[in-house]
């Protein structure tokens, strides 16, 4: 069972007096949710208008969507390894949950270079940028379309770097959505698992062996939790990648990253190094990021923080339990002074220890 607390701001986005308990237990999710996404929304996303940015380490494919009249608010995205925005984002961002929500922003959806679908193949001199620079790269997008300030929503190595943007772009982030975010340095095991998929990856292409570990990354090692439906279209979606050395490339940098050096503040002491903007940290309880993500939660602030483990998901939570992630996001955005005329749809509050099924996720 999770909890989230709920602070309500004035326009000036300074913290009001009360708190709102809200609490989000199990909702079961047997099947992908693209499953159920209308095929014409699925059409619309991928014909979603994009631009090539240029900056100092390379493109940035930036595909976008929604109009900016009457959108004030920007939402900025940015994906796992293994992924691009379509595979990320699409089934969630046609779900008809979020439409109200997504109503009030205009959204930008950001590619690690050479990541997004059909990509061409990166130069064989090209130097992938590191965690650090890819932060760089979107500070750059962020100037390009003069965003002043934004919500920045990423999975896994896109939440690093908008974590790693945060701490250095305090005034260009203000709200901060991470699905398993992660703030230390890659571990030995994985390090050397990120490697040897590197390596085979761009001499050997897409091997069983990576396909093996992508599949640990994102659902776990129990088997028995793994949604196959959700497998099979990740193994098939990183089949068609058609050129696996760029996935290569970016992987070997995902595990070169540098611990982000962040402190959880203490009273009566000198100020430590936190982010300073709201974070709703996300996971799902099958998911190998738990421990990464606890961790996190350790160093950020709590009162502008809020962590989240979530029932029967795995590090696709998205796809797997789409409403419960809806009205995390409502909440906690209006806790910042957006959508705040936008009732969060109902789920039912079980008794403790008594398991629900919530209701389904057909559009």
């Amino acid at each position: 069972m999770s909890s989230m607390r709920r602070s309500l701001v004035n326009d000036d986005h300074e913290a009001d007096c009360w708190d709102v308990s809200l609490t989000l237990d199990s909702v079961n999710e047997k099947a992908s949710l693209r499953r159920y996404v209308d095929e014409a929304d699925t059409h619309a996303f991928h014909s979603l208008e994009t631009e090539f940015v240029k900056t100092k380490k390379g493109d940035i494919l930036v595909a976008i969507q929604g109009k900016s009249e009457n959108k004030k608010s920007v939402l900025l995205t940015l994906h796992d390894i293994g992924q691009n925005h379509i595979v990320a984002f699409q089934s969630f961002f046609c779900f008809h949950q979020l439409k109200p929500l997504l109503d009030n922003f205009i959204v930008y959806h950001l590619n690690f270079p050479g990541q997004h679908e059909n990509a061409e193949a990166l130069p064989e001199n090209y130097v992938y940028p590191t965690m650090d620079e890819m932060a760089d790269m979107v500070e750059e997008v962020l100037q390009y379309y003069n965003i002043k300030k934004s919500v920045c929503f990423g999975i896994g190595a896109g939440a690093n770097v908008f974590t790693r943007l945060a701490l250095k772009k305090t005034f260009n982030v203000d709200c901060l959505i991470a699905i398993n975010g992660v703030v230390n340095a890659c571990s030995w095991v994985d390090w050397s698992y990120e490697k040897l998929m590197s390596y085979y990856l761009k001499t050997k292409g897409m091997t069983q062996f990576s396909v093996d570990y992508l599949r640990y990354h994102f659902f776990g090692r129990n088997e028995e939790n793994y949604n196959n439906d959700l497998v099979s279209m990740m193994v098939d979606q990183l089949n068609r990648i058609k050129y696996p050395r760029n996935l290569g490339l970016f992987i070997e940098s995902h595990a070169r990253r540098t611990p982000i050096n962040i402190s959880r503040p203490v009273s009566n002491q000198s100020p430590m190094t936190t982010l300073k903007c709201g974070v709703l940290l996300i996971t799902g309880d099958n998911s190998p990021a738990v421990d990464d993500t606890v961790d996190m939660n350790s160093k950020l602030d709590p009162t502008n923080s809020t962590w989240m483990k979530i029932s029967s998901a795995s590090t696709l939570v998205l796809e797997e339990q789409p409403n419960t992630v809806v009205n995390a996001l409502i909440y906690f955005l209006q806790g910042y002074g957006y959508v705040l005329k936008l009732r969060a749809p109902a789920l039912s509050v079980p008794a403790i220890d008594t398991p629900v099924d919530g209701p389904s996720a057909i559009c």
